[in-house]
């Protein structure tokens, strides 16, 4: 699966919810790799990261970075349809620009695609579609630099959408990218966590292997997942007891599994996934329900070259600026903050904020250095002083 889709570069334009309406966000090593370990060679020079955080106060941002990635992947990796793709209606608008670079079988791409919109004459619900797209490819072996991997500026286009032949405009979907027929040279898995992030409820059928459970619970025994029409049943069993609990509501669970054993397990299940092909896991709010030790396993994980083969990338937010010192690198963090002047959301890379090695990623976060990535003085101030003022 060495030579599976690798993402390179995610871009937007003329997307307003961003400042400067653009959001640009890169999966490749662009600092100087000192220890091939942390990243992934896909050839000389050319790096991809196996961990990428998001980090940022409430309300920054995160979520909506995250769902323009997912958006992205899923019409690279899984060629989706624009209209079931599961955020495309939400953040997508008429004249939004898509640029996706990714990489497959020795050859760099460059995707580009302008969105439209217009209502649907049955149910006057707003629809997407590809209003024009170009497509643009050149061999590894022609780059010279690594800073000409992604400078498609000299190169001509080999597919242009308006331009296709007129018998493959009539069978191509106007909601389907032309991406649709490029060869896959090996499936790439994409598993997003993002649905799940304030609902905690068990995604996979099938047992869970003792060797994750214990893990994660050290006196659970057994937790399989049946399903019988659209009726799920839990089994659970504890250590040193030999009954077997069956429960069919999945509120019950949570009273005798915790949810930190619920979203581990869940994670865990994905990681599995995405280790298969080298592919890509997004979890929103990695920390959530579950402690230090366990976050640093899973970041762990990612890094560990004889588990991670084929460069797997796990895409993650946090509230929690702790979580960033377990990550070897500046260049595989992004901040997000809002702009003081119109609210837009701002994303930062670390790694050009910052360019001290000896200091703590937690300690600049937490100290506002970079401003807008904690609550001001001034706020908390006033919060105390509100408060104080309740008070009789």
């Amino acid at each position: 699966m060495t030579d599976s889709i690798k993402i390179l570069r995610i871009r937007y334009e003329n997307i307003p919810l961003f400042h400067d309406d653009c959001f640009e966000f890169s999966f490749m090593a662009e600092d100087r790799v000192s220890d091939p370990t942390q990243v992934f060679q896909l050839r000389k020079n050319l790096y991809t990261q196996k961990l990428i955080a998001l980090v940022g106060i409430n309300a920054s941002g995160k979520t909506s970075a995250l769902k323009l990635i997912d958006l992205a992947m899923e019409i690279v990796l899984y060629r989706a349809n624009l209209n079931r793709t599961t955020y495309g209606k939400e953040i997508l608008s008429d004249g939004t620009k898509i640029i996706i670079d990714f990489y497959d079988n020795n050859t760099c791409y460059e995707l580009c695609s302008t969105i439209g919109t217009r209502k649907s004459s049955q149910n006057m619900e707003v629809q997407l579609y590809f209003q024009e797209e170009l497509l643009f490819e050149k061999a590894l072996t022609s780059i010279k630099s690594k800073k000409d991997i992604l400078d498609f500026s000299h190169v001509k286009s080999i597919y242009k959408r308006s331009d296709l032949p007129k018998e493959v405009q009539r069978y191509l979907r106007d909601d389907d990218s032309m991406v649709i027929g490029i060869p896959q040279n090996a499936p790439v898995i994409l598993r997003s966590l993002m649905e799940a992030t304030n609902i905690n409820y068990l995604l996979q059928k099938g047992t869970t292997a003792k060797e994750i459970l214990h893990v994660l619970d050290a006196n659970l025994d057994e937790l399989t997942v049946t399903k019988s029409d659209d009726n799920f049943t839990y089994t659970v069993k504890f250590k040193n007891s030999s009954q077997k609990l069956n429960i069919n509501d999945p509120w019950k669970l949570a009273s005798l599994v915790s949810s930190g054993t619920i979203k581990g397990q869940n994670i865990i299940s994905y990681i599995e996934d995405v280790l298969q092909t080298g592919g890509y896991l997004i979890v929103d709010e990695l920390e959530n329900h579950m402690n230090k030790e366990l976050v640093r396993m899973i970041t762990d994980i990612f890094k560990n070259e004889r588990i991670n083969k084929y460069g797997a990338c796990l895409i993650f937010s946090t509230h929690y600026a702790e979580i960033l010192d377990f990550m070897d690198r500046k260049d595989n963090i992004y901040i997000t903050r809002r702009n003081q002047t119109d609210a837009s959301i701002e994303l930062l890379n670390y790694a050009s904020e910052v360019k001290r090695n000896d200091v703590k990623k937690s300690d600049v976060i937490l100290s506002n250095y970079i401003e807008g990535t904690a609550p001001s003085y001034e706020s908390i101030q006033a919060l105390e002083d509100y408060l104080c003022s309740r008070i009789d």
